[in-house]
């Protein structure tokens, strides 16, 4: 469970780094005011490690009760 969740970490924070990556050149043609962008960057990796590991624990309780 524990390598499940670590996997999709790792996942979610290489898709968060292309994101910011993306983000830090083009903030300006999507209207986003610069002192935004920290409460963007570091509030969307929180979102995004909560929703994956809630993802992952849903993913287990319904394959271990499917296997019951």
């Amino acid at each position: 469970m524990l390598k499940q969740i670590w996997d999709q970490w790792v996942s979610v924070v290489a898709v968060w780094g292309v994101g910011v990556f993306a983000l830090m050149f083009n903030y300006g043609r999507l209207g986003v005011d610069p002192l935004d962008l920290p409460l963007i960057i570091f509030g969307s990796l929180g979102v995004l490690t909560a929703g994956s590991v809630a993802v992952s624990l849903a993913r287990q309780f319904m394959s271990k009760n499917r296997a019951s």
